[in-house]
């Protein structure tokens, strides 16, 4: 498979992660308590952005970085709903099927990253 199709497709992916999160982060901004998460949201949504122009554009010294980042928000999601959320303070048990595609959008991303990356090294 060429590598621009590669880059294209994680770039999509890149986005609609991007939009998950900006309405996740819109709707939370209703509730003043959780401000801070819902521009968390908001902040990593435009980082998602950014890294999508990065594959895009296939600025290949920003792949690890993208990788670096792809793995926080993994390891984020993963760690919020098994120990304190770092700005909240409390577990947040709710696993539910946005929680789920979220997972799996990750894993998506942090495997088509990597290849990114590897294919990049080779040339």
């Amino acid at each position: 498979m060429k590598l621009i199709y590669i880059r294209v497709v994680t770039a999509i992916i890149f986005l609609i992660w991007a939009g998950l999160h900006i309405i996740y982060g819109l709707s939370i901004l209703k509730f003043p308590a959780l401000a801070t998460v819902g521009l968390f949201f908001i902040i990593d949504a435009i980082l998602a952005v950014v890294a999508a122009a990065v594959i895009l554009l296939n600025v290949s010294i920003m792949f690890i970085p993208v990788l670096v980042y792809s793995w926080v928000n993994y390891i984020l999601l993963t760690e919020s709903r098994v120990f304190p959320a770092p700005v909240l303070g409390v577990v947040i048990p709710v696993i539910d099927p946005s929680v789920i595609l979220v997972f799996i959008i990750d894993v998506i991303l942090i495997s088509l990253v990597t290849v990114l990356w590897v294919l990049s090294r080779r040339r």
